[in-house]
Formats: structure tokens, C-alpha cells, sequence
């Protein structure tokens, strides 16, 4: 009989629970439900666990009959690093050995606060001879982790692993995108996951840091679909009911809506303003999915898509798959089954989706360990050996102690020359005793240069590498931009410029946050007003954008990675909120 286990995923909103088989080849899910996530518990992966969502937990598994007693934590978090490496062709035995002898190439960090786990994505090379590992290696901070261990303990349940979200997804799916380029898209509450998966293969990860949470509580703020007081009940709605509007309010209606002509202006009804204010909710999830898209498509234009399908909590939400295909022009699907998984059987009155990251976790966990709990399966074990080897210490107690002897006395003529030895070096030392001053010269020579030194690095600013600053803005501002002044302090910038269009703005304002020099997330555009020439009737664009300096000295680190968070990413997608702004 198969052993089975509790695999928990825990979400802003809710928590899921299933009770399946534990690495077993046949998968099959037992039970499955959710329970209110208290608020405020949970936050970026990080648990802090409260006494009555733990009694509510007990009291749930109890009621479901789960009698299962170890558990199985799958987690989403931007704190989980991930690199995409290639190592030598090794045994398996030995892939650990490998990842963590390089992992200080991998992660630049003090890897004593954190965990590693990996997955094999495949082989690389022809031959045996030249062929090697592809992997998928990840990093999680040791302190993120005790939360779930300090619940385990609270259930008195037993931590068989803790799982990444992105691998137990890619387990069911693995199968169901064995041809061609998949993207498997699981929408949650505040968060959301792009994966490509190529003939079985995990290619590319990215979170996008959008999900349903705002749309959830645009159902509950209004009365349109009744007294909604529960985010259950605000799931429920989206998934049974039109919420969200086919497309959103037009310039021509926002024109007439505020019209002081004599015509009558439309008017909408209350449902059509509520489901208009639903859309509106969605479009920052949209924009974030679209823009990852789009990434990928420019860093794979020899694979294209095949296939896109959404998950997680919000894939059931009715026209949210018709209202992304809108806006990425591409077909969109919802994943309702899965090769090698009978989903439909096991969640009849439920919709999979939500449960995805749960099935999967308890298939091929990473298997992530907490140090301690490390530490003592290797005492419990050492007992164990200790145990059967008593009586093999006692048959060598005195083997030890004629060794023992033998090697006082070979000690003894060891002392006799290390002793002379001792006294040559005394005599030596006394002959260096006038090299003393220039060494105490040297040291208070060398602590005045570091004041010195650290005086000069106080009194530098960014105004003198403004040369710098005037070379990067002439060389990445595209042509079209007309500068109209510049004004600059030790610590930002502030540029005044014309362009023909708010395009224009946009790509000016993008650019710019990809200088050196400057911090990305502090480049702002503080005005923007549309003049029109009153002879030539021409209309140009006038703004004002105000940049942060970076600290002199700081040299920002560029890490590319194909299968986790990205800087480069990030950037993009505040550039995309800084021009709507």
C-alpha cells in the first residue's frame, strides 16, 4: 500500500489541502479542500502561523477524515533563487556533491543562511563522452522555512519535504506538453507564474507579481452580484457569472459621458459599470502575463509557442481565458486535465485548478531540508550505528591502548628535538628584535593613509562624473527628444524636454531607466502638458523627469537568469508603470 501524505500550499486568501500518494507512479488523490488564510499570516513565502489558524486546520483535516501524518509544503516565493547550470556528466549520486562545491559560482551570497535543491532538466551532448548534466538548481533562506516547520510541528505532523510551486506544477504537466513549446500560466491571488515546458522539458520560469486579489475585492465592493462578504464568495461569483466586461469603456464614451451638448449622453447600467470596473482589475495581471510573453518570444525565436493554458485559482474565473487571448492576440486555454492524472474523477464538484501546486508537490519534491532537521536524521542514524557497533569499540579498546603506549614513548624522543629546535628559534628572534620600529612605522603609516583615504571618498558626489552622465544621456536619448534644460545637485537630476508624442515620452523615460548612473526605480516624470504652436498648429509634448543619482561607487550586479526573477525584468515592467503614469 502506497504511503500517503498531506501536501498543503498556503495562499493569501486561502489555504489548499489534498491528501495524495507519496512518490508513487500511479497518483491519486484522496481528499481535497480549502480554509480561510488568516490575514496578514502569510507574505512572500514567509509563515507566521497564529494559534487559531492552526486549530482551524486541525479541525478541517479531522473532518475530512485525513488521517495521513506527514506533510508536504509546496511554496511561491521571489525570495527562492533559481540558476539554470550545466555540470559534468557525473553519477547521480554525486550531483549533489558537484552543485554544492560550485554553488558560491551559482549564488553570490552567504550560502550558510540558505537551502539547496535541484532537478535534472536534462542531458547535454551526443555522445557519452561529452555529454552533461542540465539542472535546475535553487536557493531558499533557511529563516523562510521555519514557518512551515514550526506548523508541521503544531499539526504534530512529520516535514517530508518542502516543495517549490513551479516544479510540483511542472510534475502533472510534464506529461500533457511531452511536444512542443507549452506555457502553463498559474493565476493565484497576488501573485502569478509563466513556466515553458518544450517536449517535457522545464525551459523558463518568471513571476509576475499580479493576480486576482484586486478583482476579488472589486466583487465584494459592490452589490451588483448581492451581499458578498467572503472571499469564497467573491470566487465562487467569478467563476458562475459574467464579471468581467468585453471590452473596456471607449475615449468616445468617456467624451460624451461628460458632455455639456444637448444630446443625452449613454448611460450605463449598474451591472455594466461593475463588470467595466472588474476588467479594469484584471488588466494589470493581463499586462504582466503579456509582457513576460513577450520576453521569452524575443529570447526563443527559434521555438514558438504552441500551446498557452491557464491555472491556478483564477483559471476558472468565466472570460478571464478570452479576455487574455484579447490582448495578447494569441489562443488561450484552460488546463482541465492532464496526461497521467484522472482529474476529472478526483475533483468533481471542484474546480483543479487551484489545487495544481498541491497534487503535484507529493510526485518529485525538490526536497528541500531545514539544517537542523538534517542534522538529526544524521544523529538518529549515528545512534543506530552506535548501537550495533558496541561491541566492535570494545574489541579495539585494547588494541588502542597498546597503540597508545607505543606512541608516548615515540613521543618522548619527538619532544627532545621539537625542544632543542625551540631554543634555536628563541635565539633568532632576538637577533630581528631591531626590525620592531619599521614595523610599527609601517602600521600608523598605513591606518593614516585609510583615514585619508576614507576623508577623500567622503567628499566625493556624483557632480563630477556629470561629464559622464551629459555622455550616457547624449549617446542612449533618442534623437528625437529636445532638451530644454537641466538642473543637477549632488543627489538627482531634473530635465526638462520636448517631444512630438507621449510614445516618445514613454521611450525617453525607458531609456533613461537603464542608465548607469541612475537608480531605475527613481527616474519619474514629475509634469507633462501638451502645447500646440498657435501659427503652425503643430502639438508637442512637454514633461519633466526627475532622476536619483546612484551612490558614487556602486556598481550594480548584472545577473541574467533564464529561470527565475530577473533585474532586467523588473525594470521592464516598472518602465511599462512609469509611462502609463
Amino acid at each position: 500500500m502506497a504511503a500517503r501524505a498531506i501536501s498543503i500550499e498556503i495562499g493569501y486568501s486561502l489555504t489548499r489541502v489534498c491528501e495524495v500518494d507519496y512518490k508513487t507512479k500511479s497518483h491519486k488523490i484522496y481528499k481535497s479542500f480549502t480554509i480561510p488564510t488568516n490575514e496578514g499570516m502569510i507574505n512572500d513565502g514567509v509563515l507566521t502561523i497564529s494559534p487559531e489558524y492552526v486549530e482551524n486546520l486541525k479541525s478541517a483535516l479531522s473532518a475530512n477524515r485525513v488521517k495521513a501524518k506527514q506533510v508536504v509544503f509546496t511554496i511561491t516565493s521571489s525570495r527562492i533563487a533559481s540558476r539554470e547550470v550545466v555540470i559534468p556528466f557525473v553519477k547521480e549520486n554525486r550531483i549533489a556533491d558537484v552543485v554544492n562545491a560550485n554553488a558560491t559560482d551559482y549564488f553570490p551570497v552567504d550560502l550558510s543562511q540558505y537551502q539547496l535543491a535541484y532537478s535534472i532538466l536534462g542531458t547535454i551532448g551526443e555522445n557519452k563522452s561529452s555529454q552533461q548534466y542540465k539542472l535546475l538548481v535553487m536557493a531558499v533562506p533557511s529563516a523562510l522555512l521555519s514557518g512551515y516547520y514550526d506548523l508541521a510541528q503544531a499539526l504534530k505532523l512529520e516535514v517530508v519535504a518542502v516543495d517549490y510551486a513551479g516544479n510540483s506544477i511542472f510534475q502533472v504537466v510534464k506529461e500533457e506538453c511531452a511536444q512542443g513549446t507549452n506555457l502553463i500560466i498559474k493565476i493565484d491571488e497576488r501573485a502569478s507564474l509563466v513556466m515553458a515546458v518544450q517536449d517535457s522539458v522545464l525551459t523558463f520560469t518568471r513571476n509576475v507579481s499580479y493576480g486576482v486579489d484586486e478583482a476579488i475585492d472589486a466583487v465584494m465592493d459592490t452589490l451588483t452580484w448581492g451581499d458578498v462578504s467572503s472571499v469564497e464568495q467573491a470566487i465562487r461569483i467569478l467563476q458562475k457569472n459574467e464579471c468581467i466586461a468585453e471590452q473596456g469603456p471607449t475615449r468616445d464614451y468617456e467624451e460624451t459621458e461628460v458632455s455639456d451638448s444637448d444630446e443625452a449622453p449613454v448611460v450605463k447600467s449598474a451591472r455594466e459599470k461593475a463588470m467595466d470596473e472588474v476588467r479594469a482589475a484584471f488588466m494589470p495581471l493581463v499586462g504582466g502575463i503579456g509582457r513576460v510573453i513577450d520576453y521569452y518570444m524575443s529570447r526563443n525565436t527559434n521555438n514558438p509557442i504552441d500551446r498557452i493554458m491557464i491555472t491556478g485559482l483564477g483559471a476558472n474565473f468565466r472570460g478571464l481565458d478570452e479576455l487574455i487571448s484579447s490582448e495578447i492576440n494569441m489562443p488561450v486555454t484552460v488546463l482541465t486535465e492532464a496526461a497521467g492524472w484522472n482529474l476529472t474523477r478526483s475533483f468533481k464538484n471542484e474546480c483543479f485548478g487551484q489545487y495544481i501546486a498541491c497534487v503535484g508537490a507529493a510526485v518529485a519534491p525538490l526536497g528541500f531540508k531545514k539544517e537542523t532537521d538534517k542534522k538529526g536524521k544524521s544523529k538518529a542514524k549515528g545512534e543506530s550505528n552506535n548501537v550495533n557497533g558496541a561491541f566492535l569499540a570494545y574489541s579495539l579498546l585494547a588494541i588502542g591502548l597498546v597503540a597508545g603506549i607505543a606512541m608516548a614513548a615515540f613521543s618522548l624522543v619527538r619532544y627532545a628535538g621539537v625542544q632543542k629546535t625551540n631554543m634555536s628559534l628563541k635565539a633568532e628572534a632576538g637577533s630581528l628584535e631591531d626590525i620592531i620600529p619599521i614595523y610599527n612605522e609601517y602600521v600608523a603609516t598605513k591606518a593614516e593613509y585609510t583615514k585619508v583615504n576614507a576623508m577623500y571618498e567622503a567628499t566625493e558626489n556624483r557632480n563630477e562624473g556629470m561629464y559622464e552622465f551629459l555622455e550616457e544621456l547624449e549617446e542612449k536619448l533618442p534623437s528625437s527628444v529636445n532638451v530644454v534644460s537641466l538642473t543637477s545637485d549632488a543627489f538627482e537630476v531634473s530635465i526638462n524636454m520636448l517631444v512630438d508624442s507621449k510614445e516618445d515620452a514613454a521611450a525617453a523615460v525607458q531609456q533613461m531607466r537603464s542608465f548607469h548612473s541612475l537608480v531605475p526605480q527613481m527616474v519619474t516624470v514629475s509634469s507633462l502638458r501638451e502645447e500646440e504652436d498657435q501659427e503652425t498648429g503643430v502639438t508637442t509634448i512637454n514633461f519633466t523627469v526627475v532622476a536619483t543619482y546612484r551612490p558614487v561607487g556602486y556598481e550594480p550586479e548584472e545577473v541574467t537568469d533564464e529561470t527565475g526573477a530577473e533585474a532586467a525584468d523588473g525594470a521592464a515592467e516598472s518602465a511599462d508603470s512609469g509611462t502609463a503614469q
